[in-house]
């Protein structure tokens, strides 16, 4: 399959030297400006264009912009850029923090990028005419793309469209309305000039490459935020009211081009091959046993930011397998291997069931770095999959398959030298005795090959009616056949020192399966293979749907929701999780029957939430089907400082007494303000003087 993916770029303003493929074979380009003028110039400049795509999921970037800090993700139990993004520390989220720098730095570099290509694009006369509008169109999506990343996070920013080949010192920040301006006027060129991704998801004959569908997408995405001004204008604190320029006819724009992508409505017919993946779990293709069996590369994804299993084609040395690549399999990752078998009671006693739990590192359980982890709100049942999300009055735990196909719940046993006895047990919450379920005393419980760790959301303090909590962990612990760890009763640290132990949420929880790349050479290699899917159709549906609702067509709301939810059921035959029965409520009758009609949703059932609850519904949709793909700080954004503020500190306990509404901005790099001469008389965001 030819795809976009080997691209390096050693970029300047005065005189680019770079590298790229050409898709059939390998070339290296040494180029002044005189070579953009030629067919492959051209080519090879707009390929250097997706460079910078790749900056968010390389290295420890972008998922904390846009996950950490938020309404279902939280600081982890360890990493750099926990005091700024997770807890919204003032001595850390300044104008100095080095990753906002390089956050601006990267999108520049891939604007600078787009602004030479266009130019080029322009007066080029060798290009056939029938690749070149092509290529125009990706540049323009690209641009947009770049400068939609800096509107979200920055709000005001300095706006170039034009080619720099001399120091240019007052870039001065312009009102984020013109932002928006651009953004919408890039990604209608792009529409107007891609064609559709082929049944295959190629454009002219590449895989990787932006598409009609995904200029579609990000205007869908764009009018939006930009009819959000309307949530976003009167603020508790007057300085953040913003101006986006949003016109009440921009929902009308969402349901345009997101119907056009979908195929759906008034779209149909526009010759759109995306369509959703069968089963939720097709798209990230991990089976706990074997791994990533199967990297998707359907026609639900809309856009995908692509990586090599060639080092040297990720834009760094063939042998480096610690540098540039996809990190994010290790960013979401749980600490579980050499789990001690031990449970802290309230009263410092540790209770112990052996020496061993039979889990050590392997590719299967990555290298957990754990840089963040979901908020408790994830997990509780008034929470992310609660019941007033459900047509049906039911919990998501039994009826949505996404919150188990989104993460790993079951380890199994892979060290020889497993060590967990049974043994009888008894306190104040009751006692075991091994033999009451056929076992024997000293006998382990499982070997290599088995079920050495669970994970759930149980919250084991309703299993029983005495003892205090720890002693209800520790005696339902002492009954199971692996080691148990259910989320809502391991301890929620409240002190950062007490984050990276076991038996705390923050250090423990079901590691995200979106991300996971067994492929590695190494267990300890960082630079993963996986590309990053940045846009796909599931997004685009539940944005389709929001746009009615605004609107108030209900039923065309709930029709293009229930295409999603639709494929997020339990089918009939397809058997649900062993924690449906054991430890969520469920019968293990029912294990098979299918949860369809407990996942759509009426006409009616939407029409009943007031304008703040169908804010909410839709927050938590998002969060149901895109957890952990990067984008959480946009939606919470979309809808002013006071709902961004608001929601973060109600689920994320971290945040509480630290986080203020002009965090909704991110400080504007004074690397940047150093540099503007004559001064910008606008040069930082309300909040970080």
């Amino acid at each position: 399959m030819k795809t976009l993916k080997k691209i390096i770029l050693w970029a300047g303003l005065m005189l680019p030297f770079l590298s790229c493929e050409d898709f059939l074979e390998e070339k290296g380009y040494n180029a002044d400006y005189t070579y953009y003028k030629t067919a492959d110039g051209l080519d090879a400049l707009v390929a250097s264009c997706y460079q910078q795509t790749r900056w968010c999921a390389g290295f420890e970037t972008q998922y904390a912009l846009e996950d950490m800090g938020t309404d279902i993700y939280m600081l982890g139990g360890d990493g750099s850029h926990r005091d700024a993004f997770g807890q919204y520390l003032s001595s850390a989220l300044t104008p100095t923090n080095q990753l906002l720098l390089d956050f601006w730095n990267n999108n520049y570099k891939g604007i600078a990028s787009c602004n030479l290509a266009l130019q080029y694009a322009e007066a080029n006369t060798e290009m056939i005419e029938t690749v070149k509008p092509i290529r125009k169109g990706e540049a323009s999506f690209l641009r947009a793309y770049y400068y939609y990343e800096l509107a979200i996070h920055f709000g005001n920013v300095p706006l170039n469209v034009t080619p720099t080949d001399k120091p240019k010192t007052d870039f001065f920040r312009v009102p984020q309305k013109q932002i928006w301006d651009l953004i919408i006027t890039d990604a209608r060129q792009a529409w107007e000039l891609l064609p559709w991704a082929d049944a295959g998801g190629k454009v002219t004959g590449d895989w990787g490459r932006a598409s009609k569908g995904a200029a579609g997408h990000l205007l869908a995405k764009a009018y939006m935020f930009r009819y959000c001004d309307k949530y976003a204008k009167n603020q508790s604190d007057a300085n953040m009211n913003e101006d986006r320029g949003g016109k009440e006819s921009d929902i009308d724009s969402v349901i345009y081009f997101a119907s056009r992508v979908a195929n759906y409505g008034e779209g149909a017919g526009s010759g759109s091959s995306h369509v959703l993946a069968d089963n939720f779990s097709d798209l990230w293709g991990w089976d706990p046993t074997q791994g990533l069996v199967a990297e998707y590369m359907g026609p639900e994804i809309v856009f995908s930011i692509n990586f090599s299993t060639n080092h040297f084609y990720n834009n760094t040395d063939v042998t480096d397998v610690n540098g540039k690549g996809n990190w994010l399999h290790m960013l979401y990752t749980a600490q579980l291997e050499n789990y001690p078998l031990t449970t802290a009671l309230e009263n410092g006693d540790k209770i112990t069931w052996g020496n061993n739990v039979g889990r050590v590192r392997d590719f299967l359980t990555d290298r957990p770095w754990r840089r963040l982890c979901p908020t408790p709100y994830y997990y509780a049942e008034d929470g992310l999959y609660a019941t007033r999300n459900y047509a049906s009055g039911k919990l998501g735990k039994l009826v949505d398959s996404r919150l188990y196909k989104s993460h790993v719940w079951v380890l199994f046993c892979n060290d020889e030298n497993v060590d967990v006895p049974w043994a009888s047990y008894s306190n104040a919450a009751g006692s075991f005795d091994p033999a009451d379920i056929g076992m024997t005393e000293g006998e382990q419980r499982y070997t290599v090959g088995d079920t050495a760790i669970v994970l759930s959301i149980e919250d084991v303090s309703k299993r029983f009616a005495g003892g205090t909590p720890r002693e209800k962990l520790a005696l339902a612990r002492a009954g199971e056949k692996y080691w148990y760890v259910p989320m809502q009763s391991i301890l929620v640290p409240t002190s950062r020192g007490d984050v990276s132990g076991y038996d705390v949420i923050t250090n423990q929880f079901p590691t995200l399966i979106k991300h996971l790349d067994n492929r590695r050479a190494g267990i300890q290699d960082q630079a993963g293979f996986k590309n990053f899917i940045r846009m796909r159709l599931g997004e685009t549906y539940i944005l389709l749907s929001e746009a009615y609702a605004r609107k108030g067509d209900f039923a065309n709301a709930a029709e293009t929701l229930n295409k999603v939810r639709y494929r997020a059921a339990w089918k009939e035959g397809e058997q649900k999780s062993f924690h449906y029965w054991k430890y969520d409520g469920g019968t293990y009758e029912s294990r098979t029957a299918a949860t369809i009609d407990d996942m759509l949703v009426t006409a009616g059932f939407l029409g009943g939430f007031s304008d703040r609850q169908l804010t909410d519904f839709y927050l938590d949709e998002m969060g149901h089907e895109t957890a952990g793909e990067m984008n959480r700080f946009d939606l919470l954004a979309r809808y002013g400082a006071d709902y961004f503020k608001e929601r973060i500190e109600a689920h994320n306990y971290w945040t509480v007494g630290a986080i203020n509404v002009f965090h909704r901005f991110r400080p504007i790099p004074q690397s940047h303000i150093d540099n503007i001469d004559p001064p910008d008389p606008n040069p930082q965001n309300y909040g970080y003087f």
